[in-house]
Order: structure tokens, then sequence, then C-alpha cells
């Protein structure tokens, strides 16, 4: 099986995210593709609640038979490092081809990761790319780099119009803009 790893903050998950791991996905013929939401990001202080990311994660996929959600970095507990989750997911499918998607804006960092250089053990990497843009694309086999369509949402301008009460609609499921109204999320009377 060919599996996509799409892994995030997801805070909130929004249409963005899911058009662009479903272009991914038909371009790559994957068979699945696993939402891993972030437990303890090293590089972010401030998130919402795991349970709510996790749970719009659920909402936002749950139509969806070929998306699933993955608990792996929860169940570890500690600080989320790709490659470690990377390593875990390689030992649940050890005879399966590994995916994991970024965004060309991660790629740009891919450096600064932990064990950037290890990430190809475990899996291909695949950078998702706008048309005409200037992503240094270096010649490697692990690599790869595929052209998506240019969807400019974005989790930080969710929450930033939900702290200034303008709308979200169309910007997430119908089912995610119902929960995070329902949970209060994104504005000052957070549950």
């Amino acid at each position: 099986m060919k599996i996509g790893i799409f892994g995030g903050a997801f805070n909130p998950i929004h249409l963005g995210h899911l058009i662009a791991v479903e272009e991914m996905r038909q371009q790559l013929y994957l068979d699945k593709v696993l939402f891993v939401p972030t437990y303890k990001p090293p590089h972010k202080k401030t998130l919402t609640d795991y349970r709510h990311r996790r749970n719009m994660v659920k909402l936002a996929i749950k139509d969806n038979s070929l998306f699933e959600l993955c608990e792996i970095e929860k169940e570890k507990q500690g600080v989320s490092w790709t490659v470690n989750t990377l390593k875990e997911l390689h030992k649940q499918y050890p005879v399966d081809i590994l995916y994991l998607i970024i965004g060309s804006d991660q790629y740009a960092v891919i450096r600064n990761w932990k064990e950037p250089e290890n990430l190809v053990k475990y899996a291909k990497v695949v950078v998702m790319t706008r048309p005409g843009s200037k992503v240094p694309r270096q010649k490697q086999k692990s690599i790869i780099f595929v052209d998506i369509s240019q969807i400019d949402i974005a989790s930080t301008e969710i929450r930033n119009d939900m702290s200034s009460n303008k709308s979200i609609r169309y910007k997430v499921t119908e089912d995610v803009y119902e929960y995070i109204k329902k949970n209060k999320l994104y504005t000052m009377e957070e549950k």
C-alpha cells in the first residue's frame, strides 16, 4: 500500500488542507492518507487543546474513506518530532511505502528539523508546491515535488477572523464550523 502522512497543528484544519491533500492523494495514487495532529510541537508554544484539534480533524475527514485520523503523537506523549513519528509509523507499516506530505514552507526550513537526513530512511518526502513557485528543487530520489492548486486559506487567518467576529464559513467544513462555534474556540470565551 502507498500511505500518505500529513501532520500538522490543525489549529484548525481547513478546506485548504483537505483540497491539497486530496489532490496529492490522486496525483500519487495513494491508497490512504493519515492525518496526524501534532501533540506537542517543539516550535509552537500555544495551541488549542489537542482534544479540540483532534475532534476537528475527525469531523473534517469523516466523509472521505481514504482519510484516517492517526493519533500516534498523542500516544507517545512527548515532544512531536517528525522523524520519531515516521520511525514509529514505519514499524506499524513495514511493508508499505510511506509518503511524508509537507508544504513548501516546511521544506524551506526542513534542515532545522530534528535529524532531517533520517526522514528519507522511513518515507519519501513529498513537497506540495504551487505552480510557478520558486522552491529550489534538489534532485533526490526520495524527495518528490508535486504542483497543487493554490488555495489561500491559513489557520492563522481563521483564528484571527474568529477573534474579530468575522465569518469563517467556506474556509472550514460545516461540521468544523459548528464545532468551533459550539466550543467557542479562537474567541475570548474559549472552552
